[in-house]
This record gives C-alpha cells, structure tokens and sequence, in this order.
C-alpha cells in the first residue's frame, strides 16, 4: 500500500478540487469566534452563520458548508445545519464510508458535532472544523470557536464520515472500497501553508472591483493571512472589504497616497503572489502603451482640433440613455460603465448636459459663446475642452455640451489615462469618482 505522505502519490496539485479545500480550511484563523456576552455565554454569532444564513444558532455543521462554498464547491454537498440530516442526506446516496478521507465530514458523538478530515494515519483522523473547544472535537454544549483535533480512528465518538464525491477524482482515503474509485493509503498528511509553484494562478485582469471568480477567492486567502481580510461573507467577490484590503496590502509594502487605492497594480499583485504561492497571469495587461499610442486608441485616431470645439447649449436629456449610446458608439459592454458613468456624472454635474463649472482652477481664457471661460469644465461628465477635443469620439458632435459626446470622451480618457479596461471591469477600481463606495474625488 503506497503512502502519498511519503511519496507523492500525485496527491500535491494543489489546483485538485479535495487540495484547494484543505489548503482552505487550513488557512482559517484558530481562535474564538464568538462574543461572550456577559450573564449569557458565548452567542453562536460568527460570520460562518452569517455567510451560511442563520447567525445565532450552533454552527459546526454551517462551517463544513462554508468551506465548500469558500472554493466554489458548494454544489457537492447539501446546506443543512444539522449532523444527523446531512449523515442521512450522505446513505442514501451512497457517499458514507466508515473510514476517513480527506474533505470528508465527521459524525461525532451520535451526531453532535461535526468536523472537515484534513489528514489521517493508521491511528487517527485529523480535523478541523468550527462551534468548537481548544482541547476535543466537540462543541462541548456550547463551543466557541475553530480549532484542529486528533481523534482516534476506532474511537466510539466516531460514528462515520460523508465522503463527498469530488467531480476531479478521489482524495486520499483509508476506504478500501471508496465509492469514488480511490485506491486506499495508509495516511495522508497535510504538507503546510506554502502551496507548489506555478500550481495555483491568478489571471490579473480577473482581480478587479466587482469581479466575482476564483482568482478573487485566491487574492482573498493570500489577503487574509497578510493583512487579516474577513472575507467569509463574500468569497470570490472582488467588494469593498477585499478593496480596502488590497490598500492594506499596498501599504504594508509601503506604497502611498494614489498607489496604495486598492486597485491592484503590478508590483502589489505578483509581491503577493510572491508571498503567497500563486503565479500571476495576464502580467501585460499592467503595460502602458505610449502616451502617443494611448492617445491614438483612445481617440481612433482622429482628435479634432481643440479649435473646433463649440460651445452652444443643448437640449437636457437622459444621463443613462446618453451613456448606452456612448458605449454602443465606442463597442464596449454597458454592464459596468453605464453604472460607473452615473455614479460619476451624479457627482459631477448632476446629470445636467450644459452643467459648467467657471469657479474652479480650469476657469480660465477667454469666454466663449456660452458665456463662461474657455477652459472651464463643462457637460454632463465636466469635461474640459482641450480634453474633449483629444479625446473626441469620431461621429459625435463637436458641442462640447452634447451627452452622448461629452460621455464619449470621458469614457476614452480614463481609458488612457487610468488604464481603465474597455469592457469596464476595473472602471471603479481604478477611478474613484467613478466608485459609489468611495467617496468623491476629481478625475
């Protein structure tokens, strides 16, 4: 009987769907994780209830379930909060074994708590799991927090274990005739923190503001154990709270002011994968094109001269049916730019096409037919002409006051300027005035 602990096995891809839950449960914090409310106890209120649903209850079995949906795994096993129901969900359709296996869920003490196997020998199973005490796998009628335990295997407080049926092959188990097809060992023994290089990869242009995807999940964990990123309410989403962690990140690496705005740029996103053990691809996508050729992409070449820009007033309109035409006019997606885009012009101008502004440092020039300085910021995204004219958009009106063309070149400069994506993706990431939870800024 070969033992993978020792010999490899194939048991070390780290991109295995059994790997990437272990390496999972393995990297949650142990400690307590309730409040201990004084006169009452321990409460049952930890974010594993409120990701699973049903805050204040006893959680063991919520934390398995978490750890599952925390990898993009929950489709695999039933959202019960309760041992018995899941052990019975488990017989009948033949996925319980009365041996470990890696992942598998434990039915302790005649189901009274449950636990994840992280590792097993000969002897003893190795778990983890939550609603528990430092010092036995148990919830001991009220426990507290996330621990590892070791249990021996012929232990009377082991009833068996639900082995769910992982859709890219078995993970190391001790059961000779494991419904998955699995070839039994003798042990299997988690090997640590640092994850094999080049096994795990994170796509660069995945890891923006908004994005919902497993390279999000993986910035994440790489993101809680650097800067303490609480993310079990939101895993694989890109929101606020893995935002504002990347700012941390950035400034632990000491980066200020606009290069730490949790927006990830080259050096901050592979020095974590560094850290971490991941590999980052899609590096390019941070490569600034020359000032002129940024120019001419955003432009199609074709800036008109700021002479001939005009200054007449237009009739009001619809800010949001102005910004879809922009982006039908320019071919990128509406999904995260008309958001973006009202976000901004609701701070800018107050959706109002002939908004201009002749008190700030850009009022200056002579004034021009509207009646105002030439430079002053002007439309409904506060464009200024000579920033109107470069980034012009060709086909739309040279009145610097129409929506759709005031939105066109707005939409090309943070293209060139920010290094904003076409399809939007990191639109908020990148300008904060675009960001409805950030507060407002110029852009």
């Amino acid at each position: 009987m070969r033992d993978p602990a020792r010999t490899g096995g194939g048991y070390g891809r780290a991109n295995l769907q059994w790997r990437a839950l272990v390496d999972h449960v393995q990297g949650v914090r142990e400690g307590v994780y309730e409040t201990n409310v004084p006169g009452t106890g321990y409460d049952n209120r930890t974010q594993f209830g409120r990701q699973f649903g049903e805050d204040g209850e006893p959680w063991c079995v919520m934390f398995d379930w978490d750890m599952y949906a925390d990898v993009g795994l929950e489709h695999l096993v039933p959202k019960v909060n309760n041992v018995s129901v899941f052990t019975d969900w488990a017989r009948t359709r033949g996925q319980w074994s009365g041996y470990p296996s890696v992942g598998a869920w434990t039915n302790l003490s005649r189901g009274g708590h449950t636990e994840l196997v992280v590792g097993f020998d000969d002897t003893h199973v190795y778990t983890k799991g939550g609603n528990s005490v430092p010092e036995d796998a148990t919830d001991a009628g009220q426990g507290y927090g996330v621990y590892s335990h070791r249990i021996k295997r012929r232990s009377s407080k082991v009833v068996g274990y639900f082995a769910p049926a992982f859709e890219d092959g078995c993970p190391p188990t001790a059961d000779p005739d494991d419904h998955r097809g699995g070839t039994p060992v003798g042990s299997w023994r988690w090997p640590g923190p640092v994850l094999p290089s080049g096994d795990v990869t994170v796509t660069a242009t995945d890891v923006v503001f908004g994005a919902r995807n497993t390279s999000v999940r993986i910035v994440q964990a790489a993101l809680a154990a650097e800067v303490g990123l609480d993310y079990a309410s939101a895993p694989g989403t890109f929101g606020p709270r893995t935002k504002a962690a990347v700012a941390a990140f950035q400034r632990k690496l000491g980066l200020t002011d606009g290069d730490a705005d949790g927006a990830f740029g080259r050096f901050s996103l592979t020095e974590l994968g560094r850290r971490r053990g991941f590999t980052v691809v899609g590096l390019n996508s941070f490569d600034a094109p020359a000032p002129e050729a940024a120019e001419a992409e955003a432009t199609g070449r074709t800036a008109i001269p700021a002479s001939s820009v005009t200054f007449g007033f237009v009739v009001d309109g619809s800010t949001t049916a102005a910004a879809k035409e922009a982006c039908r006019i320019i071919g990128v997606p509406t999904t995260r730019w008309v958001p973006g885009i009202l976000v901004a012009a609701k701070r800018e101008s107050s959706y109002r096409f002939n908004a201009v502004n002749s008190w700030d440092s850009n009022a200056t020039g002579p004034k021009q037919s509207d009646g105002h300085p030439r430079n002053c910021s002007r439309g409904v995204m506060q464009v200024i002409p000579t920033t109107f004219a470069a980034y012009h958009q060709p086909g739309t009106s040279k009145a610097i006051y129409d929506g759709v063309a005031n939105i066109c070149a707005a939409m090309h400069y943070v293209m060139a300027r920010y290094g904003v994506y076409r399809d939007g993706s990191n639109l908020a990431g990148r300008v904060q005035q675009f960001d409805p939870n950030r507060r407002p800024a110029g852009y």
